[in-house]
């Protein structure tokens, strides 16, 4: 996937003004940053899954014997090391996709689960972002429960 946006960033990219970080990528020689800090220069991220790209400190201190540590799938076929549970992750046996949710610290069924990017959180495939009032609420079916404004599958924002 090619890099969308460069940033010109004067603070050090460490936080999500910058732009590139912001879009969840690293800073590259095409941007014209002073003093680049951000956290995903260096990282592979088309290995990871967004909740780990929006993690990436709690991701970068894991430590070797942390990595290796085997995690049971929820669908309890297989135990797997973390290192591959970080981005996603097929049950050999059964198919499905997983993946290792930093927010709640546990291994999580992709199609159960997702990461909200602009809220920063997991959140249960129930709940939606409503674009009305910036937050996710839950009832896929339901208005938003914030402000009252319809569900992402009615139309009626």
């Amino acid at each position: 996937m090619e890099k969308t946006v460069h940033c010109k960033c004067k603070s050090g990219c460490k936080t999500k003004r910058c732009i590139c970080l912001k879009h969840n990528e690293p800073c590259d020689d095409k941007c014209r940053c002073i003093d680049c800090q951000n956290p995903l220069n260096g990282v592979d991220i088309t290995k990871l899954s967004v909740c780990a790209i929006q993690n990436i400190d709690e991701y970068k201190n894991l430590s070797e014997e942390e990595l290796q540590e085997k995690y049971e799938l929820p669908c309890g076929c297989e135990e797997v090391p973390l290192h591959k549970l970080i981005g996603e992750y097929s049950c050999s046996k059964c198919g499905e996709l997983y993946w290792y949710s930093f927010c709640w610290d546990e291994v999580v069924q992709d199609s159960c689960t997702w990461h909200c990017e602009i809220c920063g959180t997991c959140r249960d495939w129930r709940e939606w972002h409503c674009p009305n009032c910036n937050k996710c609420t839950y009832g896929v079916s339901l208005p938003c429960e914030h402000c009252g404004t319809g569900s992402k599958y009615s139309g009626a924002y």
